[in-house]
C-alpha cells in the first residue's frame, strides 16, 4: 500500500472517532445524495502584496502548498466601501447598495448604525435582505458580519432567525465539541494567556519604534478573542460541518485585520499572526482531503486590503468631529438652517428602540446587561462618531472613510443646499490637510468632487479628462476608480458629504484611531486577493473589480443544481 493511501486511511479512522457524534448527520446527508458545495475562507483585510510578503517570510506554508496543487492566486479591485459588511452583502446576497460604511446614519429614521452592534446589524439585515435568497441557505456561517441566510449561524453578528446568546456562540454543538476535546480547550486557554503577554510586549515595542500613538481601549481583549478563542472555535465548527456534509460553509478569520489596524498592515505583529491562521486553514484542508462528507471546492479570498496610515487625531490634535464642531462654533455667522439635532431616535451610537424579539426574562436580562456594558465600554473605545446637536451635524468614521450628515431633511442634500446652510463648511473641509477630497451630490445627476485645488462636477457615465482627475492620481488609476466613486456616491444611505482621508502614496489618514486603514480608496486597501482552481473561467478575465463577480461567477455556480462550474468538473 502506498504511503499516501495509508496516511489517508489513518486520518479517516482518526476523524471517525473524533467526530463520531456527527456520524448520524453525515449518513443522513449521504442518503439524500452526496452534496456538492464550497468552503469559503475569508482572511479579513489582507491585501495581495501583504499576502505575498507573508508567503516569502514562510508564514503561510499550508496555503503555499495549496497553490502548488492546481490553484492560482489572483488580485482584484475591491468595491466601495472597501469594508467587510459591504463585501459580504454582495457576496452573500448580490446587493451592492445599502451599507455605505462600517458606521453610518440613517437620516429618515434618525438612527445610527454600527456593524459591531448585534441589534444594529440585525435591523438593517431585515430591512435590506428580507425576502432575498442568501448564498448560504442550507449551510453554515462562522464568524461573519452577515449570515447569508445560513441554517447555522455561529459567531456571526446577524442571524436569519431569532437566536439566544448561547445559540450565537454555537449552542450545544460547540459545547459538545469542547467537552469531547479537552486538549484543544487547554491549548486555547494557554494560548489566551500567552497572547495577553504578547500584546503587552508588542504595545511596548510599537511605542518605542513608531511615531503614532493609538489608544489601546479594549483591544487586548479583542485580540485574545479574535486571535485565539474565536479562531479555534470557528475552525472546529467548520471541520465538524465538513465531516457532516454541510454543503455551503463560509468563515472569516479577522485576527490579521485587527492587528493591522493597530500595528500596521506590514508590521511583524500582523504578518506573523497569519502563521497561526494558516495552521487552522491547514486543519480544514486536511479534513477536505481525507474525510469530507461531500464534494467541496475550497475558495480562499480576502475582501479588501489595508493601507498603512496614521490617526487623524494624532496628526492634527483633535478628531475629525472635534475639528468640524470647533469650526462651526467659531463661525456662528454661518447659517444653521438645519436646526438642532433631534434625539427622538438617536443615542450616542446605539438604537433606542428595541427590535421585535421575545420579551421574556432572559431577553430582559440580556438587554439590561448590554446597556450596562455599552455605557462603560463607550468611555474606553476611541471616538468613532460625532454628534453635534447645536451644529446640526452627525459624522461617522469608518477608518479612512467618513460620512457627514446635516440633519433637518430626511433626504440627502445637494452641494448647493449644503453651501446655503453652511456657507464656510465646504471651504474648510476642502482645505484641511487631513482630507484628500470629498464628494457631494450635484444637480441633474452630477457627482461633485471637492479638493484643495477646486471643484469638479461630472456625470457618472462620462469620465473627465486626466487633467481634471489629477487630484485622484495618488489614490490609483483615476480612470478606474472614478466610475466606482460615482457609483458609491449615488447611494442614498451615504452622507451629504463623503470624506476620504488624505493619501500621499505612502500613508493614509485614518479618522478612526488606527495605523492601518480601509473603507475608501488609495493603496493596498483596494487590492484583495482570490485563490481559485486552475481553469476557473474567472481567472481568464483581464479586469476583476467589485464584489458582484464573486457572487455571480465564483460562489453561485456551486449552488445551481448542486453543480460545479462546467470547466472544473472532474
Amino acid at each position: 500500500m502506498h504511503w499516501t493511501q495509508l496516511l489517508d486511511r489513518v486520518f479517516r479512522i482518526y476523524y471517525f472517532f473524533k467526530f463520531y457524534p456527527f456520524r448520524k448527520e453525515r449518513l443522513q446527508k449521504r442518503r439524500s445524495g452526496r452534496s456538492t458545495g464550497f468552503v469559503g475562507i475569508q482572511i479579513d483585510g489582507l491585501s495581495t502584496s501583504h499576502f505575498k510578503q507573508a508567503l516569502e517570510k514562510g508564514y503561510l506554508p499550508n496555503i503555499q502548498r495549496h497553490l502548488t496543487r492546481g490553484y492560482r492566486l489572483r488580485q482584484y479591485q475591491a468595491g466601495l466601501p472597501s469594508t467587510t459588511p459591504a463585501a459580504q452583502a454582495t457576496i452573500f446576497y448580490g446587493l451592492e447598495e445599502g451599507i455605505p460604511a462600517f458606521r453610518w446614519f440613517d437620516k429618515k429614521s434618525g438612527q445610527l448604525f454600527s456593524c459591531n452592534d448585534i441589534d444594529h446589524v440585525q435591523k438593517f439585515r431585515e430591512e435590506l435582505f428580507d425576502g432575498r435568497p442568501g448564498l448560504l441557505e442550507g449551510g453554515s456561517s462562522y464568524s461573519n458580519i452577515l449570515d447569508g441566510g445560513a441554517a447555522r449561524s455561529v459567531f456571526t453578528v446577524s442571524s436569519p432567525h431569532p437566536q439566544t446568546l448561547f445559540g450565537r456562540f454555537g449552542g450545544s454543538r460547540i459545547l459538545l465539541l469542547l467537552v469531547l476535546h479537552p486538549l484543544r480547550v487547554c491549548r486555547m486557554m494557554v494560548a489566551s494567556v500567552l497572547e495577553y503577554f504578547m500584546e503587552i510586549y508588542d504595545r511596548w515595542h510599537f511605542a518605542k519604534t513608531r511615531p503614532w500613538k493609538v489608544r489601546e481601549g479594549l483591544f487586548p481583549f479583542i485580540r485574545i478573542f479574535c486571535n485565539v478563542i474565536l479562531r479555534e472555535l470557528q475552525t472546529f465548527g467548520v471541520i465538524a460541518d465538513i465531516y457532516a456534509g454541510v454543503p455551503y460553509i463560509y468563515t472569516t478569520y479577522s485576527g490579521y485585520d485587527e492587528l493591522a489596524h493597530h500595528f500596521g498592515p506590514a508590521s511583524h505583529q500582523a504578518l506573523k499572526n497569519l502563521k497561526y491562521t494558516d495552521k487552522r486553514i491547514g486543519e480544514i484542508m486536511r479534513m477536505l482531503r481525507h474525510a469530507p462528507g461531500g464534494r467541496y471546492e475550497l475558495i480562499i479570498l480576502s475582501d479588501h486590503g489595508q493601507t498603512p496610515g496614521y490617526p487623524f487625531r494624532d496628526r492634527f490634535g483633535a478628531t475629525l468631529g472635534e475639528a468640524v464642531s470647533a469650526f462651526l462654533r467659531e463661525n456662528q455667522e454661518a447659517t444653521v438652517s438645519s436646526g438642532p439635532l433631534e434625539f427622538t431616535h438617536l443615542q450616542l451610537g446605539y438604537l433606542e428602540e428595541e427590535l421585535d424579539s421575545p420579551k421574556g426574562w432572559r431577553h430582559q436580562v440580556y438587554r439590561a446587561s448590554k446597556k450596562f456594558f455599552q455605557r462603560r465600554i463607550n468611555a474606553l473605545v476611541p471616538e468613532t462618531l460625532k454628534v453635534d446637536p447645536e451644529g446640526g451635524i452627525v459624522i461617522t468614521y469608518s477608518s479612512s472613510l467618513a460620512h457627514l450628515y446635516l440633519t433637518g431633511a430626511p433626504q440627502r442634500l445637494h452641494w448647493c443646499e449644503l453651501e446655503a446652510q453652511q456657507p464656510l463648511l465646504l471651504q474648510f473641509l476642502s482645505r484641511h490637510k487631513g482630507i484628500g477630497f470629498f464628494i457631494a451630490r450635484g444637480k441633474d445627476g452630477q457627482v461633485c468632487f471637492f479638493h484643495r485645488h477646486g471643484r469638479l462636477c461630472a456625470q457618472p457615465d462620462k469620465v473627465p479628462d486626466q487633467s481634471q482627475l489629477s487630484f485622484l492620481a495618488p489614490y490609483g488609476d483615476p480612470e478606474k476608480i472614478f466610475p466606482e466613486l460615482c457609483r458609491f456616491a449615488n447611494q442614498e444611505s451615504c452622507g451629504d458629504l463623503i470624506l476620504f482621508g488624505a493619501y500621499d502614496g505612502n500613508r493614509i489618514v485614518c479618522f478612526d484611531d488606527q495605523v492601518g486603514g480601509h473603507g475608501s480608496v488609495g493603496g493596498e486597501q483596494l487590492e484583495p486577493f482570490l485563490i481559485l482552481p486552475n481553469g476557473h473561467p474567472v481567472l481568464t478575465r483581464e479586469n476583476l473589480a467589485g464584489y458582484q463577480f464573486l457572487y455571480q461567477d465564483v460562489f453561485l455556480p456551486y449552488r445551481r443544481q448542486g453543480s460545479v462550474p462546467e470547466k472544473l468538473r472532474r
